[in-house]
């Protein structure tokens, strides 16, 4: 008899816990049903203008959507489209605006269909003029876009999640950092003028049209490279993906130094001229081949 009803008990109980379980999905339903009626609603949508006049810094941060940099011939400034979910965050100093959108509420991070409708409905347009700027973007997810020609006086492009893609060239003065945590980041515009270009993708794609640099810096660590870079000093690194380099002029001019682990390589160490070409390859491919302008 004690067996018997120590058996029902457990029964009643799983039955408890399934019928509890069907409670709490069916309200977590209803939740995100209700969460996509009400963003369907342009009322839950927020949007605003920043003016950037005499401002020569710029930063963006935006945890997830599309960010679309354009060419302006009047005056400068960011439009942005964001969901009430999200938060719109923004310092706009003498000579810098730093403007951030991120989650009301660290939970809000965690719900993925939130995450999937921000970053199908969320936008941030930034126009620019011709005057230098320091700029700082960095895209937690997304795709982020650059289809005009732009003179930056610094450039630093992150993107944690998604894709980047230039179309158009850009001349920098300073430094270039261009990273990638995830994803891919296509230059498909020149990229002329820098001093020191960081060139990096922690995992996915890195595709560059031609970079001209004092000195270029490549690395990935998982993934692909694709790139045409004129330098007179060139490092590489790859920790494991294939690396495929076209280098703007001739060997004998270079002092090449090579290192691998694991993996190969078409060319060898050897002595040469002024110029520098340090790779190390810990695993994976590397083809690397010296081409006319």
């Amino acid at each position: 008899m004690n067996n018997m009803g120590k058996g029902t008990g457990v029964v009643l109980f799983g039955i408890a816990l399934s019928i509890a379980g069907a409670v709490i999905a069916g309200v977590n339903a209803r939740g995100a049903y209700n969460a996509f009626k009400e963003i369907e609603d342009s009322a839950n949508v927020e949007t605003g203008h920043i003016d950037l006049t005499d401002n020569k810094k710029i930063s963006v941060e935006l945890d997830s959507g599309t960010l679309n940099i354009h060419h302006s011939t009047t005056t400068s400034y960011v439009d942005y489209s964001v969901l009430k979910y999200f938060t719109v965050e923004y310092d706009k100093e003498s000579n810098e605006v730093e403007m951030k959108v991120k989650p009301k509420y660290r939970i809000i991070s965690w719900l993925p269909f939130i995450g999937t409708l921000n970053k199908n409905t969320s936008k941030v347009d930034v126009y620019l003029t011709d005057q230098d700027y320091d700029a700082f973007f960095d895209l937690n997810a997304g795709s982020f876009n650059i289809n005009d020609d732009f003179n930056f006086s610094s450039l630093t492009v992150e993107v944690s999640a998604g894709e980047f893609n230039c179309n158009g060239n850009l001349n920098v003065s300073g430094d270039t950092t261009l990273k990638v945590s995830a994803g891919e980041l296509n230059l498909n515009g020149n990229l002329t003028g820098t001093k020191n270009a960081q060139l990096k993708v922690s995992a996915g794609d890195l595709k560059v049209k031609y970079v001209e640099a004092e000195t270029v810096n490549v690395k990935i660590s998982a993934g692909d490279i694709n790139a045409k870079v004129k330098s007179d000093n060139i490092t590489f690194g790859i920790s494991a993906g294939d690396l495929d380099m076209d280098i703007v002029g001739k060997k004998e001019d270079y002092t090449i130094n090579i290192k691998k682990s694991a993996g190969s390589c078409n060319i060898k160490s050897s002595d040469g001229g002024k110029k520098k070409l340090d790779g190390k390859i810990s695993a994976g491919k590397a083809t690397i081949d010296f081409v006319e302008e």
